[in-house]
């Protein structure tokens, strides 16, 4: 902060107050990433300290214990796509997800890399499709409905998603 702040009020620099200002709404695009991080952390302390979360993870070890690796694979991908929808954020979903999806894939007998890989595949390509602020402002600026976009891309998701399963199941089948 020290080195921007003497960047920014040097000779050629903006001065103090464009300094600030410049700062300032730089900072304000992270806030909303921020809090719905904070968020995610917030529901997966409430999960954790009231053991939601175990008895989740018990119910949920119980439905995926005899099911095939490929299998698990592909449901967790779709399960990943949906949630996608869901929590729009990336790292907000993950902090999420993964303390859930990781424990259940050593159920299976999955790496948990591959959880990380499914995850990937899963929630990036929900971001072609969810209406959220990037997706809109650029549609926007485009002069572009969504109902159009949606037209085009929805082939592109779908190839991510059988693209993506292919890797998965190739994945299970070699690491497990």
């Amino acid at each position: 902060i020290i080195i921007m702040f003497i960047a920014g009020t040097g000779k050629s620099g903006l001065g103090e107050k464009g300094t600030v200002d410049a700062f300032v709404n730089g900072a304000s695009s992270l806030v909303g990433v921020s809090l719905i991080i904070g968020l995610a952390r917030g529901i997966n302390l409430v999960l954790n300290e009231g053991m939601i979360s175990d008895t989740i993870l018990h119910f949920s070890s119980s439905l995926v214990q005899h099911m095939s690796g490929p299998l698990f694979i592909i449901v967790l991908l779709f399960i990943f796509f949906c949630l996608g929808f869901i929590v729009p954020s990336s790292s907000g979903l993950a902090v999420l997800s993964m303390p859930i999806f990781a424990p259940l894939a050593d159920t299976v007998g999955i790496p948990r890399f591959v959880i990380v890989t499914t995850y990937q595949f899963g929630q990036y390509a929900m971001l072609f499709l969810a209406p959220t602020g990037l997706v809109m402002a650029t549609l926007q600026m485009l002069n572009m409905r969504y109902s159009h976009w949606f037209r085009f891309v929805w082939p592109v998701v779908a190839f991510v998603l059988i693209f993506g399963g292919g890797v998965l199941i190739t994945q299970v089948l070699i690491y497990s």
